[in-house]
């Protein structure tokens, strides 16, 4: 018997290829339905309502991409209603035709970088949401209100109202903060953004709210809800009621880790409260032991702690989860973020232990990480093919738009961090070459007067 709904997917992929991988997650997150990843290297995580495994060598032809996207989505029939999979095939037409998975990438992660370029690129997403958000109400309009697959419907509308809030919410900080749009007056950008993209939060509870009279166990409404709630001042404080709800839908099945972290990142940024924040992370590590995220979180609580060696330990384990990308063309700017940040702070436990070469050798990682350029390249890079190779003005030269996103990846890393230590550790350990070496970058990069 076929489901009338698919809630949660698992996705199988090789390390190194990420497109297919990350164009079908971004469309299956939109419609609301939970996607567990599962390296195909290192299988793990609970059983889904359906699981893809995506064929190696699958990405040797990029400019199929979207064909074999799509026959993916295709392959659904197996487990679900005709009707429920036409309405996501065509959503996933519109999702494709307005290049949704790029307008939706690390949206949160570039939000304070200072540069123009990429919050012109965030206005530019606020307009592709409000396209497709445009033509699901067309769609919905002809169609019955009981008929099967609407409920796709409405959480994509919902999903593509709260990525405008929060492009909205990102571009409004950055004008107030005097990085964006600074030719005009402040008060008149608002009021362009207020116009032009505002979005009432009451629609979303609107959508949501008809997706749960169709199916209550459809747990990614709640979730989205809860998204939506943080980012609005009235409701913030009860969004976290949302997500616990969710995950006691779900229960301690890996997909739940993401939501748990969620919910410790509550405690830890709206309602401060370190018992229950701490509580949630760890419970974020038992539900997928590879969540970088929250296991850097439990990492920076021990070394807060002095707990020096379970920090260590810690910190290891990122490297351990994150190291077999370090040198692919896959590795994506978020993975080499905490991947870096966790060779940097082994090396200084080293360094305050007084194991200085073995300190040193571990920011030399770091820096390693830093200066990658495999996801750089030209045909297999993650990087052009996420932010794309068009040619652009910036700080007065002309490069091309992906180069701006890695120089905006690498200056929140703060290098200079690795090389004041590698400098502080060199002279105690009397190490000259290393001293000289490491003190004359960082006069290159103006840190020494």
């Amino acid at each position: 018997m076929k489901n009338k709904y698919i809630r949660c997917i698992n996705i199988v992929h090789h390390p190194a290829e990420v497109r297919v991988y990350r164009m079908l997650s971004a469309f299956f997150r939109l419609v609301g339905i939970f996607v567990c990843e599962n390296l195909a290297v290192d299988e793990y995580g609970d059983e889904a309502d359906w699981s893809y495994t995506i064929k190696k060598g699958s990405e040797d032809e990029p400019e199929l991409l979207e064909s074999q996207v799509s026959a993916k989505i295709c392959e659904m029939e197996e487990v679900l209603e005709e009707e429920s999979l036409t309405v996501l095939k065509g959503i996933w037409k519109m999702f494709w035709e307005n290049d949704l998975m790029r307008k939706s990438y690390a949206v949160d992660y570039f939000s304070n970088v200072g540069i123009d370029y990429i919050y012109r690129q965030m206005e530019e997403s606020m307009n592709a949401f409000e396209e497709v958000l445009t033509l699901l109400e067309r769609l919905e309009q002809g169609r019955d209100e009981n008929a099967l697959g609407n409920v796709y419907i409405w959480m994509a509308k919902a999903s593509c109202r709260r990525r405008i809030r929060e492009l909205y919410t990102i571009v409004w900080n950055a004008v107030e903060r005097g990085e964006f749009r600074k030719e005009i007056n402040s008060r008149d950008v608002f009021q362009q953004l207020y116009d032009k993209h505002y979005i009432d939060i009451e629609d979303v509870f609107e959508d949501i709210q008809k997706v749960l009279d169709e199916d209550p166990q459809f747990f990614a409404a709640y979730a989205v809800r809860g998204f939506v709630k943080e980012n609005n001042d009235k409701y913030r404080i009860d969004s976290v009621d949302d997500l616990k709800q969710a995950v006691s839908m779900i229960g301690d099945k890996s997909y739940s880790s993401y939501l748990q972290y969620r919910i410790g990142r509550y405690y830890e940024k709206v309602r401060p409260n370190m018992s229950q924040k701490m509580d949630y992370y760890r419970k974020a590590v038992e539900a997928d032991s590879r969540n970088f995220r929250a296991v850097y979180k439990l990492a920076l609580y021990e070394e807060d702690q002095r707990n020096y060696e379970k920090a260590m330990e810690l910190w290891k384990n990122i490297i351990n989860i994150l190291e077999a990308k370090q040198h692919l063309p896959s590795l994506q700017p978020i993975e080499c973020a905490y991947l870096y940040k966790a060779y940097r702070k082994v090396g200084e436990l080293y360094n305050r232990a007084g194991y200085y070469e073995k300190g040193i050798q571990k920011l030399k990682e770091a820096e390693s990480v830093y200066h990658s350029n495999k996801n750089g390249e030209e045909k297999k890079g993650f990087y052009p093919w996420m932010f794309g190779t068009d040619l652009v003005e910036h700080e007065d030269k002309m490069i091309e738009s992906w180069e701006i996103y890695k120089k905006a990846a690498r200056a929140k890393l703060e290098i200079m961090k690795v090389y004041v230590a590698i400098t502080d550790a060199s002279a105690r350990a009397n190490m000259r070459d290393v001293h000289i070496e490491y003190m004359g970058k960082m006069m290159q990069l103006g840190m020494l007067a």
